[in-house]
């Protein structure tokens, strides 16, 4: 299987010019000998370049994840969807079709040698789908009265059928963020500026990455003094083997304080942009008396993380 094998079938796919009518749906594939099901879900680009962005988004709880973050973006640590563990096609307004593979916390890459036939699978059966909507607008939903989703499933003989894939109830979503006493401790040491705000965030640099064989996505800590503009923190990191997107997220507020007493004071008040940030914030304030607001526009903030 090659890469303009993919590429052909990402063209029949757009050929049909059904992916307005195909984009309120889901559905699954899943080919024989694969542990997770495939969620099939469509983007919309921006048109400069991408025009559709074709997701097949890996296993119930990524899927679940994907659900929940586009009700509401804030929730658990996905910034994007290409944080997400899938494979995607993605086909360009100049007639560019390519696919990658996307894991949390590092760059898209191309696919390898033994992931390009289960893709060209789950491509061919997501076509099989398009072609049959085109004339059963109703199929995606099929199951939809069991609290199932529609599913092509493939037998070890392989042959495909369509079945109902019964929709499980997600695990439960849990942060952790803690503190070292001994930080606690040299933080209620420090002088405590009732006067001083400052703005703060944590967000995803999609431009920039590390320069390894496989890229880490870089994510950036910025923090200001609201009346001068004045940066005084500057982080940048990335995910690690061992605690992935979720330990990043659920370090940065140990981060904040430790950057807050080695400059060695305490603001009155910290102003943030995200839902996300102003969560795991929130467990410092039981321990220090500063106060936490969220802010639809902070201008000097977005034009540090600009610079």
């Amino acid at each position: 299987m090659t890469n303009d094998a993919l590429e052909e079938l990402g063209r029949k796919m757009d050929a049909l010019g059904l992916w307005e009518l195909m984009m309120p749906f889901n559905y699954v594939v899943k080919p024989a000998g694969t542990v997770f099901p495939y969620f099939c879900s469509l983007l919309g680009g921006d048109g400069n370049p991408v025009k559709i962005r074709f997701l097949m988004i890996e296993g119930w709880q990524t899927f679940h994840d994907f659900v929940h973050t586009r009700v509401d973006r804030n929730y658990g640590y996905y910034s994007t969807p290409m944080e997400l563990p899938h494979f995607e096609l993605v086909v360009a307004k100049d007639g560019v079709f390519s696919v990658f593979r996307h894991d949390p916390g590092f760059m898209p890459r191309a696919l390898t040698e033994a992931e390009r036939p289960l893709v060209a699978k789950i491509l061919w059966e997501a076509y099989g789908v398009m072609m049959r909507v085109e004339s059963d607008r109703k199929l995606p939903l099929r199951f939809a009265s069991e609290k199932s989703m529609f599913a092509r499933v493939e037998e070890p003989a392989g042959t495909w059928s369509d079945r109902p894939l019964e929709i499980p109830e997600p695990r439960p979503y849990v942060e952790n963020v803690s503190f070292p006493k001994s930080l606690l401790s040299k933080a209620k040491d420090v002088p405590f500026v009732q006067s001083e705000t400052i703005e703060l965030d944590l967000r995803l640099m999609p431009n920039l990455m590390t320069k390894e064989v496989r890229p880490r996505c870089a994510y950036q800590l910025t923090a200001i003094v609201s009346d001068t503009g004045a940066r005084i923190i500057s982080d940048r990191t990335s995910v690690t083997p061992d605690g992935g997107l979720k330990a990043l997220w659920e370090g940065m507020p140990q981060r904040v304080l430790m950057r807050l007493v080695e400059r060695g004071s305490i603001p009155g008040e910290i102003k943030v942009l995200s839902g996300r940030v102003f969560r795991l914030l929130r467990p410092l304030c039981i321990d220090l008396p500063f106060k936490l607001s969220l802010h639809d526009r902070l201008p000097l903030l977005e034009e540090a993380f600009r610079m």
